[in-house]
């Protein structure tokens, strides 16, 4: 049985793993020793890995492995030379000494990289300059593992803590959402009945643009309420998805329409490149139209007068299904991308126009597209406009001549 099988280790956190805690407090042998004295001490009914070899003021003078001394002392002629010789005759006069103070990560890169003999014949420990203990390379190992298994418990807690704070806040952000939307649409429509004057005129002609403003300003808020809601129904794990077989020209064409407006009152191109007869995607529609609109709507956003935008679907390399939106607008650096994709985050450059924008359509995108098999790719300069790749696996496609409405 090893004599530092019960050298506790300590627990109770990162800041308190220090070469004392390997730090055994076995017996010293005094630098008067002889040789023969130690080999009848390592012989006696309590033998010990290693002992420390102090002088009368108490200061390490030296360290005896007991295998290593006992394999010697066993050699011929060994004990008639050495046996009435000073211990320090057949000890490491030079042996590894460290502070107990010294962190554990320190110690072993020291020991691996200018003392790999210590992992044989064990260290001292000291305590101002005083003998502490011994340290082997079996309590090292040991305290490396448990700090080890102490981190993974500290890191487990930590995501654990966060998964359930953000469940909290996904919780809260869709409660939230359902109770302002009841508010918000009877503001809508209260606000285009006085924009319209369904019940007759009004005396001033401002209350009617001040009604077109509410009725703008609430759509508006509806729609950033309708992206927070569904963020938080993803991350929650609660959105409902129901795939069917999407004719993606078709899909195009309706997303285009609805953009048209915005896109005319910037003066940019939207063009469709896709051919008719492309395969089915199997994906959900709603869902689909949404993750196409808000790229478009982005596209349209940040692209120049007199630019264009370009939506396309074509076979991967794979089989699967590409979609791509391609415009001429300002454009970000590759860094910035990521920024990008997280939610609530805009792009701050100068190269942008004061554009309205939540920093939600990216990281709503990227998470529909990502539930339903496909992954987002982004590829930009400034000023060279951007990229957006949305590539779906083979396994979502199907055939025309195999689909009912083919």
């Amino acid at each position: 049985m090893s004599a530092f099988a019960s050298v506790p280790l300590l627990q109770n956190g990162e800041t308190e793993w220090k070469a004392g805690a390997l730090a055994a407090p076995l017996p010293t042998f005094d630098a008067s020793l002889t040789c023969a004295e130690v080999y009848e001490q390592f012989n006696g009914q309590r033998p010990q890995i290693a002992a420390a070899v102090v002088d009368g003021d108490g200061k390490v003078v030296g360290l005896v492995n007991r295998l290593r001394f006992m394999a010697r002392y066993a050699q011929r002629f060994v004990p008639e030379l050495f046996g009435k010789q000073p211990i320090t005759r057949l000890a490491n006069t030079k042996p590894l000494i460290v502070d107990e103070r010294m962190a554990l990560a320190d110690l072993g890169a020291m020991i691996t990289l200018d003392c790999p003999d210590a992992l044989r014949e064990s260290f001292v420990v000291t305590r101002q300059g005083r003998y502490l203990g011994i340290g082997t390379s079996e309590t090292l190992v040991r305290s490396k593992v448990a700090l080890l298994m102490a981190r993974e418990e500290q890191l487990n807690a930590a995501l654990l803590a966060a998964q359930d704070a953000n469940r909290t806040k996904s919780n809260f952000l869709a409660l939230m959402s359902h109770e302002l939307r009841t508010p918000l649409n009877a503001i809508i429509g209260f606000s285009e009945v006085l924009a319209h004057e369904l019940f007759g005129p009004h005396g001033n002609p401002r209350y009617r643009e001040y009604a077109g403003d509410i009725h703008g300003a609430g759509k508006h808020l509806l729609a950033l309420i309708n992206d927070i809601l569904d963020l938080s129904k993803s991350e929650a794990g609660r959105l409902d998805l129901y795939p069917e077989l999407i004719d993606l020209p078709i899909l195009f064409k309706e997303c285009v329409r609805l953009i048209q407006g915005r896109a005319r009152e910037g003066a940019v191109t939207v063009k469709i490149a896709a051919t008719e007869d492309l395969p089915l995607l199997e994906a959900d529609a709603l869902r689909m139209k949404q993750v196409i609109l808000n790229l478009l709507s982005n596209a349209v956003k940040f692209t120049m007068p007199g630019g264009h935008v370009e939506i396309s679907a074509g076979r991967g390399d794979d089989g699967g299904m590409v979609i791509g939106v391609r415009d001429t607008g300002i454009g970000m650096a590759p860094e910035m991308i990521p920024i990008a994709l997280e939610p609530f985050r805009q792009i701050a450059s100068p190269l942008s126009r004061n554009v309205e924008g939540t920093g939600l359509g990216l990281s709503l995108v990227k998470t529909l597209t990502e539930q339903q098999g496909g992954v987002l790719d982004i590829q930009s300069a400034p000023r060279q406009g951007t990229t957006v790749h949305l590539r779906f696996p083979a396994a979502r496609t199907c055939r025309r001549q195999m689909s009912r409405t083919a």
